[in-house]
């Protein structure tokens, strides 16, 4: 099966989302001759266990499919470590001191890529391999320039700063870039008007900026760049619902299987970040369901990978998290939480959060009501309609329990909500009067859980890690098994208190506002 056949399939897959994906992805193998040597890493971002378990629960038993994080963490060739995740600056990071870690293995400060607090820069293990002749590339469902790829191949010590931070996809010449992110290259759009498709177009890359292009595209000795979106790719289910979006945004699995066709080509060896980013994004906003599903695509996503490495031995996949987002849990509920697996599979939204509120602005209460009901497939009151009315209009003046996303973490609370009734004697009555979902948050901000990260690959891989590791661990694996030696400076966090910035609660509610829109 060609390519194009190959991501026509995937495609199907997705928009039926029960489709027996295994026969699709197996067809990966047709894209190397199985001599490509690399490092896979896969950057969950946000991705807290509770969403993990929830998607094995809807793959597994909902699309009746196989999970492949599910296989991952049985395979006894799997090693798995808990991270603990802490920046320079707090025990809870944001993703860029986070990906910094992985990338350089030096902790910094949050909001500050590949520099350390007194402004010395970091290498990155992407300029290593670039040095040693190798391809190297990012995907990502988030822009391009947004912090978890742009650790990898910038030194700006603000995160927030993606019309600059674009430039250095160029600077390093990145052999693939795929994501969204083109109002940080559109001259129309940028505040600087500079047309950075025409200097990427000069340099000699291959520019796509839509599904078909992907698709179109043969991939040849020239550099990828496709930006696929405004912002941010769509949400997985949104493309799953809206034809549209489907038709004009490719998925993670797609971009994948070319990116890998393409780095695979180096005989020299590839390093790949892939990023699964809106899982984050759906945790900041409460959105259970969200998250589940986009976790759902990443899962397709190590299937691509899986497949690959199974023709290419030589290549090994590394699957972690950088952070805890918004405390996600799913709830035991009613007698003996007996209630708690129907509750679960509750969800089953048409729609993101992200999407139902476009659809919700300027719109009068009833046709808000109308528009969470039809796309959450749930009956609420009138008082839960109002208060996430209330919620879209207001101006907020006071920030409660690190609630900053709204109305997102009121209609996560309203998609929760179960009540039961009590007979004599305090026994419960059954069915509860309202059983809805039971994934519950506590607050709309990352936490400080540690987090999971798995190895997989090259038999010959004898880590003597231990099973609880730091971030900074992993950039040690990466450079031993692509045989580069290089440590990075590095600072303690009592070190880095001299060169603290204090943030403004102006600057930090734009740069939230930044980070998921």
């Amino acid at each position: 099966m060609k390519r194009r056949d190959f991501l026509k399939g995937a495609l199907a897959s997705y928009l039926t989302l029960m489709a027996a994906s295994e026969e699709v992805f197996a067809k990966t193998a047709s894209l190397s001759g199985g001599n490509a040597k690399g490092v896979v890493f896969i950057a969950a971002d946000g991705w807290p266990m509770g969403v993990a378990k929830g998607t094995m629960e809807f793959v597994e038993r909902r699309f009746k499919e196989v999970s492949h994080i599910s296989n991952l963490l049985r395979d006894k060739e799997t090693r798995i470590f808990l991270q603990d995740t802490s920046s320079l600056s707090s025990v809870v990071t944001d993703s860029a001191p986070a990906s910094v870690a992985w990338g350089t293995g030096s902790k910094t400060v949050n909001r500050t890529l590949a520099t350390l607090p007194d402004g010395r820069k970091l290498t990155t293990i992407i300029e290593l391999a670039k040095a040693k002749g190798m391809s190297c590339g990012v995907v990502t469902t988030t822009r391009l320039t947004h912090a978890t790829p742009a650790a990898w191949y910038s030194h700006n010590s603000n995160r927030d700063d993606e019309d600059n931070i674009a430039m250095d996809i160029l600077n390093l010449k990145l052999d693939v870039a795929m994501g969204g992110g083109d109002r940080h290259f559109n001259a129309e759009k940028r505040k600087d008007g500079v047309d950075l498709y025409s200097k990427f177009s000069s340099a000699g890359y291959n520019i796509l900026k839509s599904k078909s292009d992907l698709f179109a595209t043969k991939v040849d000795d020239r550099p990828i760049l496709g930006v696929f979106n405004s912002s941010h790719i769509s949400y997985f289910v949104d493309r799953v619902n809206d034809q549209k979006l489907n038709e004009n945004e490719p998925n993670l699995p797609e971009m994948t299987a070319v990116a890998l066709e393409k780095l695979s080509r180096n005989s020299k060896g590839f390093v790949l970040q892939i990023e699964a980013g809106r899982i984050d994004h759906a945790c900041h906003a409460n959105d259970a369901y969200g998250a589940m599903m986009d976790c759902y695509e990443m899962d397709k996503t190590i299937a691509v990978v899986l497949e690959f490495i199974r023709k290419n031995p030589n290549v090994i996949l590394i699957l972690a998290s950088d952070h805890g987002n918004s405390g996600f849990g799913i709830n035991g509920t009613g007698p003996e939480y007996n209630d708690a697996t129907e509750a679960l599979f509750n969800y089953n939204n048409k729609a993101s959060f992200e999407y139902m509120i476009k659809k919700m602005k300027n719109q009068d209460l009833k046709t808000v009501k109308d528009i969470f009901e039809t796309y959450t497939m749930q009956k609420i009151t009138d008082e839960e309609a109002e208060s996430i009315y209330k919620k879209l209009v207001e101006k907020r003046t006071v920030i409660s329990n690190d609630i900053w996303y709204e109305p997102d973490a009121t209609m996560g609370e309203i998609l929760r909500k179960s009540n039961y009734e009590a007979e004599k004697g305090e026994k419960l009555k059954k069915p509860a009067t309202v059983r809805r979902g039971n994934v519950g948050f506590t607050s709309t901000n990352h936490t400080a859980e540690y987090q999971l990260a798995l190895v997989y690959g090259v038999k010959s891989y004898k880590g003597k890690l231990p099973n609880l590791i730091q971030n900074t661990d992993l950039y040690q694996v990466m450079c031993d098994h692509l045989g580069l030696n290089y440590k990075n400076p590095v600072m303690t966090a009592y070190g880095s208190m001299k060169f603290a910035r204090a943030i403004s609660n102006e600057e930090w509610l734009k740069h939230l506002e930044l980070h998921i829109s």
